[in-house]
C-alpha cells in the first residue's frame, strides 16, 4: 500500500467515523430526550455535551494522524478540555444532582402547594435542572433544583402523603 492510501483509510477510520457517529447520535440522544419529556435545557446540553466530547475525539485522532502531536499530547489536551466542560456545566450538573435527590425524597410532587424564597404557588412541573410553580396570580416562576434543595422549603401539601415518614 502507498502511503497516502495508509493516510487515507486513516483519515476515514478515525476522523470521517466519528464525526459521522457523533453528529448521529448527538441528533438521536436529543430526540430520544425530546420524546421522554424533557426539558428543552436538558436536550440543548445533552446535544452539546455528546456534540464537545464527539469534537474532542476528532481534534486528538487528527493531531495524532498529522504527527503534530503524541498520543500523550492529545490526551493531555482532552483531559484538560474535560475539566473545563465539567467547570462550564457545574451548575448544570449540581441542578441535575439535586433533581435526583428531590425526585428519590419524595417531598415534591406535581400539584403541592409551596412556598420557597417568598413565592408561592402549585408546583406544574418538575425537572431535572428545574421546577416550574404557578403562582397565585397565575404567573409560571421557575426555580433551579438546586436552590430548592438548599432550602428552606415549605410544602403545604406533603404532610398527608407522607404521613409517617416525617
Amino acid at each position: 500500500m502507498l502511503v497516502t492510501e495508509v493516510l487515507a483509510i486513516r483519515v476515514l477510520l478515525f476522523i470521517v467515523v466519528p464525526a459521522a457517529v457523533g453528529i448521529f447520535l448527538s441528533g438521536w440522544a436529543g430526540n430520544f430526550a425530546k420524546r421522554r419529556g424533557s426539558s428543552p435545557l436538558v436536550v440543548r446540553t445533552l446535544r452539546v455535551v455528546i456534540t464537545i466530547v464527539w469534537v474532542a475525539i476528532v481534534v486528538a485522532e487528527t493531531a495524532a494522524i498529522l504527527g503534530t502531536f503524541s498520543i500523550l499530547s492529545a490526551l493531555t489536551v482532552s483531559a484538560v478540555a474535560g475539566i473545563a466542560v465539567t467547570l462550564a456545566l457545574q451548575t448544570t450538573l449540581q441542578n441535575i444532582l439535586a433533581g435526583f435527590i428531590l425526585i428519590r425524597q419524595r417531598f415534591l410532587h406535581i400539584g403541592d402547594s409551596i412556598q420557597f424564597s417568598g413565592v408561592k404557588g402549585t408546583v406544574v412541573s418538575i425537572g431535572l435542572v428545574e421546577v416550574v410553580v404557578r403562582t397565585d396570580g397565575g404567573a409560571l416562576a421557575m426555580m433551579s433544583n438546586a436552590n430548592l434543595l438548599s432550602g428552606p422549603l415549605i410544602n403545604f401539601t406533603a404532610a398527608q402523603r407522607l404521613a409517617g415518614e416525617y
